[in-house]
């Protein structure tokens, strides 16, 4: 019976070995991290696609014990420990938004640091992460991002009400209407989708946005389009305030923007903003069509907001020209704009 059930231990740690180690997944947002601490180097990344942290643990057994069992049950259990301990040490470099990382706030806070902690020792080992190598034994463990953490690392601050929002663009300065000899007129945005949006695609392509908790959309004015201050709190924790991903034709079709039925809302970043350049900026005019969308769709609210990271397409405009065009007119000052009524999908013309 003894030789048996040794027989099963050394088979189910061979199986366990001979899987891959835990490593990031194609196509979407990762962050590699290290530091060094104690004398040694940790590492690990962050899965932004899937909000998640990863961090590895790795262990040697002395030589003198040279059971193979023995050997294997020992390096996995020191791996398991470090990596537990590497993980508090990692979770500090986690960044929050375009200017704090998780340790500036752990350090505002005595009783963060201890939430934190507790939530390091609820982290879990990956599934198939355990490896050995020439003696070496590593294993990786992963800690969401959502739920309990976010709660705690996330900045409490005020919801804006809906009639909050700015929606039109800023007044010109009077001094530089005293300045010019000719005034034109101001021309209004006024947007119309044919069928409520179900969220917001931002294509940061090429803009070398570093990826974060909570970022923000800004408009070129500085008005705040999208941050923790415009999203349901529960929605936040529960989903993230923003989704990331590289592949645009995923993202699109992502449950977050509504699925294989989704009609996101897609605009072009213009450039990033923050210490960190972890915040979108949009133009004025995309930004005031995002805020006249949601008054439609009220996906902002819901964190149903994507930002696509890589490098820079070939082409925007030929891909999304539907999407970002076709909705929008743009009326003079003392016009008169009459609405005959929605026109129903349907009934478009030929």
């Amino acid at each position: 019976m003894l030789l048996l059930l040794i027989a099963l231990i050394l088979t189910g740690a061979t199986n366990l070995i001979a899987q891959p180690t835990s490593s990031p997944s194609q196509g979407h947002v990762e962050e590699t991290l290290s530091l060094e601490a104690s004398g040694s180097l940790i590492e690990g990344y962050v899965d932004w696609t899937k909000n998640e942290l990863v961090v590895y643990g790795d262990a040697t057994v002395p030589e003198h014990i040279s059971n193979p069992v023995q050997r294997r049950l020992l390096g996995f259990r020191g791996a398991k420990a470090v990596a537990y301990r590497n993980l508090l040490e990692m979770i500090g470099e986690v960044q929050i938004d375009s200017e704090t990382r998780v340790e500036n706030f752990i350090a505002t806070s005595d009783s963060i640091g201890v939430k934190v902690q507790g939530l390091v020792r609820g982290a879990r080992i990956i599934a198939g992460s355990q490896v050995e190598n020439d003696g070496l034994y590593r294993i990786a463990l992963r800690l969401p991002l959502l739920g309990d953490f976010a709660d705690a690392v996330l900045p409490e601050v005020a919801r804006l009400a809906p009639d909050a929002y700015d929606i039109a663009p800023p007044e010109p300065m009077a001094d530089s209407l005293a300045s010019s000899e000719v005034v034109v007129e101001e021309e209004a945005v006024v947007f119309i989708p044919r069928v409520p949006y179900t969220g917001i695609l931002v294509d940061a392509r090429g803009l070398n946005l570093q990826p974060s908790m909570s970022p923000r959309i800004l408009s070129e004015e500085g008005r705040v389009i999208y941050g923790a201050a415009t999203v349901d709190r529960d929605y936040a924790k529960q989903y993230g305030i923003i989704g990331y991903d590289k592949d645009i034709e995923r993202a699109l079709k992502s449950d977050r923007l509504g699925g294989e039925k989704s009609n996101p809302f897609v605009v072009k970043a213009t450039r990033t903003s923050g210490l960190y350049s972890g915040d979108a900026v949009l133009s004025e005019f995309d930004a005031t069509r995002v805020l006249m969308a949601d008054s439609d769709g009220d996906f902002l609210r819901e964190c149903r907001v994507t930002f696509v990271l890589g490098p820079e397409p070939v082409s925007f405009e030929s891909m999304f020209t539907d999407s970002t065009n076709t909705d929008t007119t743009l009326i003079s000052e003392g016009e008169e704009f009459e609405l005959q009524g929605e026109t129903a999908p349907g009934d478009q013309p030929q």
